[in-house]
């Protein structure tokens, strides 16, 4: 769930980290505080990293164009979901030109639905997307058959309250953050959709966004038998192992983030969102209260990459 401007874009960052110059910054108190409570306090750096943002897409959000969620498949095409809208549009490579790939009917902004979120590509090129709708045959998790854009719904996840954002491990177990019951399901390559984690603090929301409900586990990412899970409201980046039996492990707090004052006396969470992994285990992390990207080093390390 994003906070967007009028005109929005989807921007394509380019990092080059060769030789980076770091500082370090003060401590911040409040991660002084969080560590005192068992919490992994993030420590503050900028780093000087060359990073440009390119316009790739101008969205019109007086259309109704509010992207959500982002997916790259093997062969380069970007997949975008329009949220309000329930669809999935497809940019080719080396296009500018997005085409609308799939629909789910049913939703209803003026009803409070977000639509489609958070998007994932299996090894076969099939999309999968994230809806939340009150409407109860559009609510849950969708596939779109990647030749012809058909949807599926995956069975069992209409009962998922907010399915916010999805991703695979490397055996296409598939994974789903439920932001409302601060939970991760599990889809078995070949099984049946069930809850996988439940009932853990570090993955629970607090309400705080005043939203009417908590906001927790948010983007997801698998690497090297680990998820990294975003929570919105806490600010928070978290590692969940997979053992080898499929189970979670003991989660953790890789990084956790200061709160914003967005006026004199009133802090809101730098509302931790989306996020990506690099080949290097660093982790790039959307906060959209401060419209910024922040870099999560593995040792917990946090520095500003764009803002």
């Amino acid at each position: 769930m994003k906070s967007l401007s009028a005109v929005l874009s989807l921007t394509a960052i380019s990092l080059a980290t060769a030789g980076c110059d770091v500082t370090q910054h003060e401590p911040l108190e409040q991660l002084a505080a969080s560590e005192a409570q068992g919490q992994a306090a993030a420590r503050v750096h900028h780093w000087n990293i060359d990073a440009s943002a390119e316009l790739v897409i101008a969205f019109d959000e007086s259309a109704g164009q509010a992207p959500e969620g982002i997916a790259v498949d093997k062969t380069g095409n970007i997949f975008v979901s329009i949220a309000p809208l329930g669809q999935l549009w497809k940019i080719a490579p080396g296009s500018d030109t997005p085409e609308v790939f799939g629909t789910i009917s049913g939703i209803d902004p003026s009803a409070g639905d977000l639509g489609m979120l958070g998007l994932a590509t299996d090894a076969q090129g099939n999309v999968y997307a994230g809806v939340q709708s009150s409407n109860a045959a559009a609510n849950g998790v969708w596939v779109f058959d990647r030749k012809s854009g058909a949807a599926t719904r995956i069975e069992g996840s209409e009962n998922v309250a907010l399915a916010n954002d999805l991703a695979f491990d490397k055996r296409g177990n598939l994974y789903i953050t439920d932001s409302i019951l601060g939970a991760i399901w599990r889809l078995p390559k070949r099984g049946t959709l069930a809850p996988w984690l439940t009932g853990d603090e570090n993955l629970a929301g607090t309400g705080v966004l005043g939203l009417g409900v908590p906001v927790g586990a948010n983007g997801i990412e698998f690497r090297q038998g680990t998820l990294y899970v975003a929570n919105t409201e806490k600010g928070l980046v978290v590692t969940v192992p997979v053992g080898h039996d499929g189970e979670p492990g003991t989660s953790s707090i890789l990084a956790a983030f200061p709160e914003v004052e967005v006026q004199p006396g009133v802090f809101l969470p730098s509302a931790a969102d989306g996020l990506a992994l690099d080949v290097l285990g660093n982790v790039y992390v959307a906060q959209i209260n401060l419209s910024t990207i922040v870099k999560v080093t593995p040792d917990g390390d946090v520095g500003v990459v764009f803002s």
